[in-house]
């Protein structure tokens, strides 16, 4: 197994990236390996941050990045569940991890992620409670990664199914 890994999860809201990830850290765990889940939310919600504008998307997912830079060395695996939805800010994480750097991006259309809807954003954003919903709203729209190194169709393919692709491709089988 390789080391120092960063495991970026991207995919609209409800694709399925902290059920991954989860699924993912239970796996590494039994491996007897140094795991850590960075939550995007999470990171978000200590910086009280409470705008989805692009300028603070940008910002919290910057934020994330400074975070993986100090932490990196102290894990064999970070686990990045971030919604980041521009793709300079996953091409610049891509360049600051270079190799020890893996997009994983979790598809899912429009009309699943409403369905699944687990934080009822959309259903906020839909009642015009909650403005600039990534992926809904057209000032912030949700940019398709062209290069990750995995694209998972959550919308098709059960969790037992993607986790086992995913660590396939990790080569940890």
């Amino acid at each position: 197994m390789q080391a120092n890994k960063i495991i970026w999860f991207t995919g609209l809201s409800g694709s399925g990236k902290t059920t991954l990830a989860n699924g993912l850290e239970s796996y590494l765990k039994n491996k007897e390996v140094t795991v850590k889940i960075i939550d995007g939310d999470a990171i978000r919600e200590n910086n009280k941050i409470n705008s989805f504008d692009k300028v603070d998307i940008i910002n919290n997912n910057e934020r994330i990045i400074e975070l993986c830079k100090k932490l990196q060395m102290e894990y064999d695996y970070l686990l990045v569940t971030v919604i980041a939805p521009f793709n300079q800010t996953r091409q610049k994480a891509r360049r600051i991890f270079a190799k020890n750097y893996i997009e994983v991006y979790l598809k899912a259309n429009l009309e699943i992620v409403i369905k699944r809807d687990t934080k009822g954003l959309y259903e906020k954003a839909l009642a015009g409670k909650l403005n600039n919903m990534i992926g809904l709203d057209p000032i912030v729209p949700y940019e398709e990664p062209d290069r990750s190194e995995i694209v998972i169709n959550t919308g098709y393919e059960k969790p037992e199914e993607s986790l086992n692709r995913l660590i396939k491709l990790l080569d940890l089988v």
